[in-house]
């Protein structure tokens, strides 16, 4: 039954399963509690929200696992939601149910907030790297350093996260530093002005930048590249990009470059039952295509709440406003000794560095803090 056939008495109520309680899914929850007439189902199989935006910043040792997550149960309790603590593994879309791996559940609305997964590009060996893009695996890279002390690190992608990790790593111990990039400037998502002074940075950190390197394979004992090259590390660190999570690759609805496609509303194209949000999807809007970064998501998250809002009065559906896009993008990034650079667009914010590092701090900082009972 599509959302525009839908009657719906007074005293009905809609059932809304979200898939994923991450950042993006919690803040749905949180924003979606208040409105009359949802009822609210999480599926995820993990018991906390995860502060993705800490991990280098854990890593580093500059804050604990408190500091990063908040319990899911306690916090779905509190918003009169529910928590189901399975993973979702497919969708039957036509009889509108979640199939997961302990039991299945019918919804009336869904909304896919799965968000994505470490992408190795099917580099040989890359699996063995560690990675920071889960707190299981960023708790175990960090026990590796403080336990192993390791000389040499080398990071794969320089990207905020590659560059946040290299330079939280660099202010907590005597290691050398080298950062691997297959394009021909650091921050290659960014602008040509903040790989500039993203270059000057890391330099005066006396770390080694290698640009133009095209990964072959991750040995034990380092890097082996394409051009016949190889770089000695004790330890490798992999944060050259993500795909969509498992579930996104089996679903049967509209994609671009393996994301799910969203319409203006943050609906999956086509489908007006399904809302898709953070980094599961491909939103591009008016020319403008939305970055998958905690800041955008969020924003994707309360969006949608309202619209869940709509679809139970009957209302006509808001659209959605893309506020950091690719050719405009929003960063701030951290670069360790409590300092920070702001980016916006072509603009770079290098000063004051610990005002803005302060700034980045109480954002994530707090991101957690609201999701705590």
């Amino acid at each position: 039954m599509k959302i525009r056939d839908m009657n719906l008495d007074e005293g009905d109520v809609l059932r809304v399963v979200i898939v994923g309680g991450g950042m993006g899914g919690a803040e749905v929850v949180r924003n979606a509690a208040t409105r009359e007439g949802l009822e609210l189902v999480v599926v995820e199989p993990k018991d906390v929200i995860e502060c993705q935006a800490l991990y280098p910043d854990y890593l580093g040792g500059r804050v604990e696992v408190d500091d990063v997550v908040a319990p899911l149960d306690p916090f779905c309790r509190k918003m009169g939601a529910v928590h189901l603590k399975d993973r979702a593994v497919k969708v039957d879309l036509a009889d509108k149910r979640v199939l997961c791996e302990k039991s299945d559940l019918d919804y009336d609305l869904l909304v896919l907030a799965p968000g994505a997964v470490q992408n190795y590009f099917g580099i040989e060996g890359a699996q063995k790297a560690f990675t920071i893009n889960t707190l299981e695996e960023t708790v175990r890279a960090r026990r590796f350093v403080e336990e192993e002390r390791p000389e040499r690190i080398a990071i794969i992608g320089s990207g905020p996260t590659g560059i946040e990790t290299a330079c939280l790593l660099a202010e907590g111990g005597s290691f050398k530093i080298y950062i691997v990039e297959m394009m021909d400037r650091p921050l290659p998502t960014l602008s040509k002005n903040a790989s500039i002074l993203m270059e000057k940075i890391l330099e005066g950190k006396g770390m080694e930048l290698l640009t133009s390197r095209r990964v072959e394979a991750i040995r034990d004992d380092g890097v082996a590249f394409s051009d016949g090259g190889r770089l000695d590390a004790d330890m490798t660190i992999w944060t050259a990009g993500v795909r969509p999570a498992p579930i996104v690759e089996v679903l049967d609805l509209p994609k671009k470059k393996g994301w799910l496609l969203s319409d203006r509303y943050l609906r999956a194209e086509g489908k007006e039952d399904v809302f898709v949000i953070g980094d599961c999807a491909w939103i591009e809007i008016d020319g403008k295509l939305a970055t998958k970064t905690g800041m955008e998501a969020e924003i994707q998250a309360k969006h949608t709440a309202r619209n869940l809002a709509r679809v139970r009065q009957g209302a006509a559906l808001k659209p959605y406003s893309i506020r950091a896009s690719t050719d405009s993008p929003v960063a701030l990034i951290s670069t360790g000794c409590g300092c920070a650079v702001g980016i916006y667009g072509d603009l770079c914010v290098p000063i004051p560095k610990r005002i803005i590092y302060t700034f980045k701090s109480w954002i994530d900082k707090s991101v957690v803090k609201r999701f705590k009972v």
